[in-house]
């Protein structure tokens, strides 16, 4: 299908790997003009040769940091002239109950789910608004049925969640629509640091088999991050233009417990 992409300009974070690397293969494929972002110069460069195209830019950026994500988009525009959309997908999470991690650490992971959205947003406006531009982020089970198991992100998740709704209410009259894609357990090069943190003597596949159990994905199996960034770019494409505060579930089927 053509998404209606060909020749707008995208910033994707977090583009250097899993489901970034995935989108901004996509997009690039649909014909967009495609910016990514990355703190890692070394999964930057790798992503960059795999992507291969005249029409990727390739940014060190922390989202984290406003004054950097303030300068990717002000080199976005220079550059292309324009600005069509954001898909904010950089942001890790930490496992572990409310009771167990410090509440400092919930208390980051508030922020970092935040700021990884509204940093990259909030100086985007003014020509997403003249474009009719698309924002898009991730959401998850979590950020509405709690996990005990996870509670830090989870509490996280439920802030960015508010913030999505808040968003796509407040730009609705300016044409620009705010939505999210809800993911569940992925195999991405996140998920196979986090096997090989865990210490566990099990193969990769058999650990993952394992997180997709726990978490009761219907469709028992882990998502690809192919199939993730499929609705990202419909969301961001024109082939969507009467969705805003929607999320569009690719879990799997998944459940909180």
């Amino acid at each position: 299908m053509d998404l209606g992409l060909a020749g707008r300009s995208i910033v994707v974070t977090g583009g250097s790997s899993g489901i970034g690397l995935a989108t901004a293969r996509l997009l690039l494929d649909e014909g967009a003009v495609v910016t990514i972002c990355g703190r890692n110069p070394a999964r930057l460069a790798v992503a960059e040769a795999a992507l291969d195209s005249d029409h990727l830019h390739v940014a060190r950026t922390d989202v984290l940091a406003a004054c950097d994500a303030a300068r990717l988009i002000v080199s976005t525009v220079e550059r292309t002239g324009r600005l069509d959309g954001v898909a904010a997908v950089a942001g890790q999470g930490c496992h572990g109950s409310l009771l167990e991690l410090d509440p400092s650490v919930v208390v980051d992971e508030v922020a970092g789910k935040l700021l990884g959205l509204l940093n990259i947003v909030r100086p985007a406006i003014t020509e997403l608004r003249a474009s009719g531009g698309s924002i898009v982020a991730l959401a998850a089970p979590t950020g509405l049925e709690p996990d005990p198991k996870m509670g830090a992100v989870g509490v996280g998740r439920a802030a960015l969640a508010n913030a999505i709704q808040a968003l796509a209410l407040e730009l609705a009259a300016d044409n620009v629509r705010v939505n999210a894609v809800g993911v569940g357990v992925t195999d991405t090069p996140r998920q196979q640091r986090r096997h090989a943190h865990s210490g566990s003597e099990r193969s990769y596949k058999d650990w993952l088999a394992t997180e997709v159990d726990q978490r009761r994905t219907p469709l028992a199996r882990a998502g690809q991050p192919g199939e993730v960034a499929a609705a990202i770019a419909y969301l961001l494409s024109p082939k969507s233009s009467f969705t805003t505060g929607a999320v569009l579930d690719v879990t799997g089927g998944h459940r909180s417990q």
